[in-house]
């Protein structure tokens, strides 16, 4: 069933990011060439990527209807689907082969190390508040937990073929789920938090390991995650999004949004309080995480949210990829000189603005919430 999933809308795959004169065509005549794109890549164990085999007839021209045969060299290092999905299992290099009509063509698949620690829920550094690796059920500790049908805990889909938590899209489709955390001061015990709920939080980094599936299209599916400040009846005094607007389609953005006046008074009344709601500039990753030459890959993404002191405009947005600092918004005011509250929850979300344009998933593993840089390893 998972792998079903990954390889439905492959047909829509196939042909993106193609030139004009790349686009197949029907033709009766004979394969005279053939090549597969990428024709190299590195993986890590439990990364995937999906081969395009593209069979051209003497004319140069691309055809369309010529059925591929895939094999590897080295099946205990990288298997391959007869869809030309190419899953990582273990350090080495492979030979990934495509034959059609007599020709042949390979690509190299080398394979590296982990790079990352599977699991680390178990050995909680300092300065962390929340860590889920997804080992152990921890579903019930959340505030909550919203799509138990199309976001799931599941064996062996995680980070090193651990476990992780799967969100599956169908097509238009436009919620697939939530994880929620609430910690520090909060406005009540109905929001659950998973510390002592009392310590005034002001700089929160949030981390978590994402591959998106080797068949992906259309761009990031909106919001990934966010850090808030909540004050009584859910209205936000500030907003750190992660999350990838329509345009580009490829990057990741943050984008901070407050709902607290000049004078430092709360102007959101409820969540998601638009018309009191003040959004600021974004910036974006370098990484484009989302095309086709990048996803199936696992990445780490770690924000940061540091609030500002009260009347003063020096609070810190940053985002981080695989460790690399790739976005810095300063210079904010957040909360201006409101108070109450620090920052209190961190959201993951599947919510898909436009609903998404095919069945597709994307992993989460490795959650963490901490008040000190976490990294990558």
């Amino acid at each position: 069933m998972t792998r079903r999933l990954w390889l439905l809308g492959i047909a829509l795959v196939i042909g993106s990011g193609c030139g004009t004169s790349d686009v197949p065509i029907r033709s009766s005549d004979p394969v005279a060439s053939l090549s597969i794109d990428p024709e190299r890549d590195t993986l890590q164990p439990s990364d995937a990527i999906l081969l395009r085999g593209v069979p051209r007839n003497s004319r140069g021209q691309a055809l369309a209807d010529r059925g591929l045969r895939w094999t590897t060299t080295s099946p205990s290092i990288a298997h391959v689907s007869e869809e030309g999905i190419v899953s990582a299992l273990a350090p080495g290099v492979a030979q990934i082969v495509a034959t059609a009509e007599g020709r042949t063509a390979s690509a190299t698949i080398t394979v590296v190390p982990l790079k990352w620690v599977p699991g680390e829920c178990a050995a909680p550094r300092p300065g962390w508040i929340w860590c889920d690796d997804f080992d152990q059920d921890r579903l019930t500790k959340y505030s909550e937990y919203e799509g138990r049908e199309s976001f799931v805990r599941t064996p062996g889909i995680g980070y090193g073929g651990t476990p992780g938590m799967r969100a599956i899209f169908v097509r238009d489709q436009v919620g697939a789920g939530v994880l929620h955390v609430h910690f520090g001061k909060v406005p009540g015990a109905d929001f659950r938090p998973v510390d002592a709920g009392t310590e005034v939080y002001r700089d929160v980094y949030w981390r978590v390991f994402v591959r998106y599936a080797p068949n992906w299209i259309g761009g990031g599916a909106a919001k990934m995650s966010r850090a808030q400040s909540l004050a009584p009846h859910w209205a936000q005094a500030m907003i750190a999004h992660v999350w990838a607007p329509s345009e580009p389609l490829d990057r990741l953005a943050i984008e901070p949004a407050s709902g607290v006046g000049f004078a430092g008074r709360l102007l959101t009344t409820e969540y998601n309080d638009f018309p009191n709601l003040a959004f600021g500039t974004r910036a974006w990753s370098d990484t484009p995480i989302f095309d086709r030459r990048h996803v199936g890959k696992w990445y780490c993404v770690e924000a940061r949210a540091r609030l500002n002191d009260p009347g003063r405009s020096n609070g810190v947005f940053e985002l981080w990829i695989d460790d690399r600092h790739e976005a810095r918004l300063s210079g904010l005011g957040w909360i201006g000189r409101f108070q109450e509250y620090g920052i209190n929850a961190v959201y993951l979300e599947n919510y898909w603005n436009d609903g998404a344009p095919q069945v597709q998933s994307r992993d989460f593993d490795n959650f963490i919430i901490s008040s000190q840089r976490i990294g990558c390893r």
